[in-house]
């Protein structure tokens, strides 16, 4: 049983715009059904180096028994978009980390799999192959995850500087200590356009290959599939940070965006 100062949720959001946060703040009051604690990262000053440590930081502050990570972006589309997220991933037994967008990691005729139900940018658009049950992946996207606290207590977020990757480093450890990691179906709107590589994401993206590669023949994320071994580990990071410069640049054109991919499918396999 809980007591009067502890709640079954903590949700977990980093906040750079204030205006953003008060938005995602209005969605958030509006869910039904959910004992939660808010809890707010303040990096306007840019107080943290990594999101990873904003992270463990809010994590030790946590009373809940699961850790809910939240883009301060996301918007609940209906008043029980997260009560049914929360309750599908508490029913699933001993996972390691739960998300609304994954990777499997088996891809499908060498073609890079996005599974999710998520609705994405001005358009609301639907993106990736949807799905309608608990499904096993092999990394989860960074927008929306669920972890026990007890677990982050085991494995707490590393040291890895930056912003990118930290969802797909936890779902790595998760799997080393012989979890599952899982996506669920969702009724959410995230409002960012979903291509945000940089220099940095390439530079952890490699920073994450060299640590876990010996353990993975290939580690898939919701925006790559990474190589682990040869020198395709050193050159595909930079290929896929050309093609997204590219796919961002398009993106505004939705009928254009859409051809574009589907002519990246066909010629460059992941």
């Amino acid at each position: 049983m809980l007591t009067a100062d502890k709640h079954e949720f903590s949700i977990i959001t980093i906040v750079n715009r204030e205006n953003i946060y008060q938005e995602f703040k209005k969605s958030l009051s509006q869910q039904q059904q959910v004992d939660y604690e808010l809890i707010k990262i303040n990096n306007d000053n840019n107080q943290f180096k990594s999101a990873r440590e904003a992270y463990n930081e809010a994590s030790k502050k946590a009373t809940g028994k699961y850790l809910v990570f939240i883009h301060p972006d996301i918007r609940f589309l209906d008043e029980m978009a997260l009560h049914d997220i929360l309750v599908s991933a508490v029913n699933i037994d001993d996972f390691g980390i739960v998300g609304i967008a994954g990777s499997p990691v088996r891809m499908h005729k060498g073609h890079f799999i996005l599974l999710t139900t998520l609705k994405q940018g001005k358009r609301k658009e639907g993106i990736g192959d949807p799905i309608t049950s608990p499904t096993e992946v092999q990394t989860v996207d960074e927008c929306f995850f669920i972890m026990k606290k007890s677990y982050w207590e085991k494995i707490p977020f590393s040291n890895i500087e930056g912003w990118h990757m930290y969802a797909v480093e936890q779902c790595l450890q998760a799997t080393l200590d012989g979890k599952k990691n899982y996506v669920i179906p969702s009724r959410i709107w995230h409002l960012s356009a979903g291509v945000s590589e940089d220099r940095n994401y390439v530079r952890i993206g490699k920073e994450i290959v060299k640590r876990y590669g010996s353990n993975f023949p290939y580690i898939n994320t919701t925006v790559a599939h990474w190589d682990t071994h040869g020198m395709k580990r050193n050159i595909t990071p930079w290929i896929y940070y050309v093609q997204n410069k590219i796919m961002l640049k398009v993106r505004d054109h939705p009928k254009f965006y859409q051809n574009c991919r589907k002519v990246k499918h066909v010629f460059i396999k992941p």
